[in-house]
């Protein structure tokens, strides 16, 4: 491609220059530059200069009719409009180019650079469900040109779109396709960025721990390339991932360390203001301000000098959270309300809401209530807004997809009938016709037509039942994406509020407490009392909050969360509960999403036996064998009718979340009989 681009960009100086004499002199000298740097920047310059004339090459190539030339050029100018974020121009030269270049063998490789870099402008936008069905049709016809080069861009490009769209899956299997093709062809830097971005889209879903090796393999071969700027940022990636966790934090300072020197030399300030600020925040959670102060300072005066938005605003942010750490509230609200004005001012940022808190927070340690209660509900709103926006377009995407197999259902069904109507008119003419032809000619003709209708109409008949099978499966598909999102929405719910209580309404009732017992100069017995109920409503909100919160899977195995759940169990007096498992099994094969749901599952059943059933006994039985997890929760409690009782909120959400990981639930339950349910899934 780079090779067209240059070739192409001699020609164009060339005509140009019989054009316009009096820029001879500028024109020989881009070309000359042209001929010489082959750093984007530079070559994106001579673009701009070009096509800000009067007669662009493009319109040049369209009078003499070379197709060649304008799909070249279109590719050029498709380009130059991306960086410059003008993407609907952008894809009208793509769309030029590929019309012009389609049937020419030697513009294959334009066209594939078209196709892809149309794709990235979807991309570039942030719509990702149109970057990502341009980027398919981009990878197809790299493989069927054997483009490996372009495939490889392709892919890691796929990688990106399902990251973005939170398909962990699918991400991570387009960036394998890609490494390993990039493997194959030993270009270690290419297998560097790759590792890199493998690390990221783990860092994406808050999985430091598993982004770690592939952030060490990305440094690996970066070192092999001897390309300084790869090796500075892969050190730089991997020092900010080891940085978020406590035990290697350390380690990751160290990394970043490493990295300063080596981008120093090469000069790449940007990647720079990445160290300097991951070490701000590294020595900060350490404790050590004096070393952050210091490391701040060096941010401070290159984001200075750089004078971008995006090193200004993370210099902001790094100031803010080292004075708020430092309890310099005052200074510190000063840096966040310049934050909260490049946000409002357009300034993107994923975690604003965040900025909102961490604001009214500060204002609440200057004793200044009103600010604070002013900042913190946008601080909700925000994320709110971030979480229903979300929802929101997976949501649309599901019922676009729905409703398109639902119309093609529709369409074959009304051919299906007309096919029908058809072979009735046929064969009514063939009856009449029968009287006045010849018999045997006229049967052979109506058996031959039966026999071809027949076969129309079976081939339209399995197409139909092919769509409704598919419907059918998009239907259950649909109705088990939105339980799913239910219950995410309901875990969320639980995380929010399991928070608001341990961190607002438990320290509230603390400190009121706390302020009771200090007014108060003598002790008596109506005020211990009082003081006793107000202790104890707080505890039984912190021991609440802590059942909200989600399970900690990735430090307890299902078997040591449910006994540890019955052990702690709030239980009226009179009531006890008991807790039983399966010996000697391996519980670390249950599938973190699995234990998850099955945990929830009986929270909700003994929660509902301890409110409704008045039991004096409840036990819950866990079981493994041979791959089939049983989970058995029972009560001696009061019961009740089956055939009359109706599913309340608690045995509805027991279905929704069994369904979810393929479960089959058995209740049983008749009055003065207890309750019994029992979960079977196979894992």
């Amino acid at each position: 491609m780079k090779r067209y681009r240059w070739l192409l960009g001699c020609c164009l100086f060339l005509s140009i220059g019989m054009l316009w004499a009096a820029d001879e002199p500028d024109l020989r000298m881009l070309q000359q530059k042209a001929a010489q740097s082959r750093d984007m920047e530079g070559y994106v310059g001579v673009c701009k200069y070009l096509y800000q004339t009067e007669e662009n090459p493009i319109a040049l190539a369209e009078k003499v009719g070379l197709k060649f030339a304008i799909s070249q050029s279109c590719c050029d100018m498709g380009y130059y409009c991306n960086v410059d974020a003008r993407y609907d121009s952008a894809r009208y030269y793509f769309r030029k180019g590929l019309e012009a270049g389609e049937d020419l063998s030697e513009a294959g490789e334009a066209c594939r650079t078209m196709l892809t870099n149309y794709a990235s402008s979807f991309l570039f936008e942030g719509k990702t469900d149109s970057a990502l069905v341009y980027t398919i049709r981009a990878s197809e016809r790299s493989a069927a040109d054997k483009d490996t080069a372009m495939l490889i861009e392709n892919l890691n490009q796929l990688g990106t779109i399902y990251r973005r769209k939170k398909d962990l899956e699918n991400c991570i299997a387009n960036f394998e396709q890609a490494l390993h093709l990039c493997e194959l062809r030993g270009n270690h830097n290419a297998v560097a960025f790759i590792y890199g971005n493998i690390a990221t889209a783990y860092c994406d879903w808050n999985r430091p721990g598993d982004a770690i090796p592939f952030s060490e393999k990305a440094v690996e071969y970066a070192l092999k390339t001897g390309n300084k700027r790869r090796i500075g940022t892969c050190y730089v990636n991997l020092g900010a991932i080891q940085t978020r966790l406590v035990q290697m934090r350390a380690e990751g300072i160290a990394t970043l360390l490493k990295a300063i020197p080596i981008l120093e030399e090469v000069n790449d300030r940007r990647l720079l203001c990445d160290a300097y600020n991951y070490l701000v925040n590294a020595y900060r959670m350490d404790g050590n301000l004096n070393q952050a102060m210091y490391y701040l300072q060096k941010l401070d005066k290159l984001a200075h000098e750089m004078q971008t938005d995006a090193e200004r605003f993370r210099y902001y942010q790094a100031k803010a959270g080292l004075l708020q750490e430092s309890k310099k509230y005052t200074e510190a609200i000063v840096y966040y309300r310049r934050i909260i004005d490049m946000l409002r001012s357009g300034y993107k940022d994923t975690r604003d809401y965040e900025h909102y808190k961490r604001l009214a927070e500060c204002y609440l340690a200057v004793n200044n209530s009103s600010q604070a209660y002013e900042y913190l509900p946008q601080a909700y709103a925000l994320r709110d807004s971030a979480f229903h926006t979300e929802q929101t377009e997976q949501l649309s995407e599901y019922s676009v997809k729905y409703q398109t197999k639902e119309k093609e259902l529709e369409i074959v069904t009304l051919r299906r009938e007309q096919l029908e109507q058809e072979t009735y008119m046929l064969r009514h003419r063939i009856i009449v016709g029968s009287v006045i032809s010849l018999l045997g000619i006229l049967l052979l003709g109506s058996l031959y037509a039966r026999q071809r209708q027949r076969a129309r109409i079976a081939v339209l008949a399995n197409a139909a039942n092919e769509k409704e099978r598919e419907f059918l499966e998009l239907q259950k598909e649909t109705e088990q994406r939105l339980t799913r999102k239910y219950i995410d929405g309901l875990e969320s719910e639980r995380e929010r509020m399991a928070t608001e209580l341990h961190d607002d309404v438990c320290n509230s009732l603390l400190a009121l407490e706390m302020n009771i017992r200090t007014i108060s100069g003598e002790e008596s017995s109506d005020l211990s009392e009082q003081l006793g109920l107000l202790s104890n409503t707080r505890e039984r909100l912190r021991t609440l909050s802590h059942e909200l919160m989600p399970p900690a899977f990735q430090y307890a195995t299902l078997d040591e969360m449910l006994g540890d759940y019955v052990l702690h169990l709030a239980l009226p007096e009179g009531m006890y509960a008991e807790y039983h498992s399966t010996e000697n099994v391996d519980w670390n094969i249950i599938p973190k999403a699995v234990g998850f749901e099955c945990y929830r599952i009986v929270q909700e059943a003994v929660s509902n036996a301890v409110k409704y059933a008045s039991s004096a006994r409840i036990q819950v039985k866990l079981a493994l064998e041979n791959k089939n997890l049983s989970i058995l929760v029972t009560d001696d409690g009061k019961g009740f009718d089956m055939s009359k009782k109706t599913k309340g909120i608690g045995l509805h959400t027991i279905w929704q979340r069994a369904e979810t990981i393929g479960a089959k639930v058995e209740l049983i339950s008749a009055p003065g009989e207890g309750t019994r349910l029992r979960v079977n899934v196979i894992i």
